[in-house]
This record gives C-alpha cells, structure tokens and sequence, in this order.
C-alpha cells in the first residue's frame, strides 16, 4: 500500500497536468454568445497593422480588413485527411472561390488569409489557398488565443475589430455592415 503523502503527491501532479494541457488546448468556440470578442486598436497598433499588410503583395490595402488566421497543429479539418486529391482541391477552390466572390462584391474591403508558422496543417489549408505566412505580428496583435478552426477578425478604419472565433468556413464574411456593428456593440460592452 502506497504512502498517503505519495497518493497526495501523484494525485496533485495529475491535476497539475491536467490543467496545464486544458489552458495550453484550442479553444473550440460553437456558443454564438461567446464565439465573438471585440476591442479597439489603438492608432499606433492600427499604423503597424497597415505596415504589415501592405508587404503582401496580393492585396492592396482597403479602408475595411478581414483576416482569417489559421493556428498551427489544428485539428478542425480532419475529417478530410483521408480524401482523394481531387476532392481536396474541389474544397480548396470552393473556399476560395467564395473568398474572391466576397472581395468583388466590397470594393472597401481588403480579404487576406494568414496562418500561424508551422508545419503541421490541414491537406486543405496546406496549399493551393492564397494563404500567406505570418511572422508572429498578426498572433501578437490580434490573434493571441489559440482556437480551433482559426479566427477571423474584421478590423474598421476608426480602429475597432471583432474577433469571431473558430471560424472554419471563413462566416466573418457573411456579415454585413449592420450586423458588424451589432456584434461590436453587444462584445464592447460585456
């Protein structure tokens, strides 16, 4: 029989544990209450982040920014790990098809994919989207919490944002400038 002070010993490092990998785990967000954060940058953050982007060459920055960010070691799309190369570019063409719908129909609106850096990513999010690298300013600024299937955030030109968390399908993009605004009014003041 096992001293009690050993039981109480193995029985703390287990809840240690166990509470170490909960707060290190994504975040799965499906409560719509709590899926949507908002804040505001600052003008100096709002500076910066018009720095960083205007390096991608793909975009030309617009008075409105959505960014859908993408974590490392994800696990959302896993389910179409086992799928034939041509289904995974029929998904991957989708996506993007309806990202480059959106950006045409908002000519304010400036659309960039980012992930986090890393190697271990979905066979859908790991090539043929227009996904671009990021350093570590995006993670830091606006993307510090780790949610599975990624987060897209909506940045407006006076500097306030709305985070909407695990986002898979890129849903930032349905929304329309009232409903922004709501979801801004409703997360600034909880």
């Amino acid at each position: 029989m096992k001293p009690i002070s050993k039981i109480k010993s193995q029985l703390f490092t287990f809840i240690f544990l166990s509470i170490f990998l909960y707060a290190c785990s994504p975040k799965l967000y499906i409560n719509e209450e709590k899926r949507y954060q908002a804040g505001t940058l600052t003008e100096a953050q709002i500076d910066s982040l018009h720095t960083f982007l205007k390096q991608n060459e793909r975009l030309a920055l617009k008075d409105t920014i959505i960014i859908k960010y993408d974590f490392n070691k994800d696990d959302c799309w896993r389910d179409l790990r086992y799928q034939n190369a041509e289904f995974l570019n029929n998904v991957r063409w989708t996506f993007q098809k309806n990202i480059q719908e959106k950006a045409e129909a908002r000519s304010n609106v400036a659309i960039y994919q980012y992930r986090e850096e890393g190697k271990s990513f979905s066979p859908v999010k790991s090539k043929g989207l227009e996904i671009e690298t990021d350093s570590g300013f995006l993670k830091k600024l606006l993307f510090n919490e780790v949610t599975t299937c990624g987060t897209s955030a909506i940045v407006l030109p006076n500097g306030k944002f709305l985070l909407v968390k695990s986002d898979p399908q890129f849903s930032a993009l349905l929304l329309n400038a009232k409903d922004i605004e709501k979801k801004l009014q409703e997360n600034l003041v909880k």
